[in-house]
C-alpha cells in the first residue's frame, strides 16, 4: 500500500502493532468501525482490506 491511502491509515495510528478491535457494522455492511487507540473510526472495506492483520 502506497500513497495518500497509507499517510491516512499512518495519521490515523494505524502502525505496526496496533491493536484495532471491530466494533460496528453499518446496515449494508459498509464501512464497519474499529476502535483504534481508543477512538472509534470507520473504515470501508476497500480500503481496510489492504490492511495486513495477524492474531495475537
Amino acid at each position: 500500500m502506497n500513497g495518500p491511502l497509507k499517510r491516512r491509515l499512518l495519521d490515523l495510528g494505524i502502525i505496526p502493532n496496533t491493536v484495532i478491535t471491530p466494533i460496528l457494522k453499518s446496515p449494508s455492511g459498509d464501512p464497519t468501525a474499529f476502535e483504534i487507540r481508543g477512538a472509534l473510526i470507520a473504515i470501508r472495506k476497500e480500503d481496510a482490506m489492504l490492511i495486513e492483520v495477524k492474531l495475537a
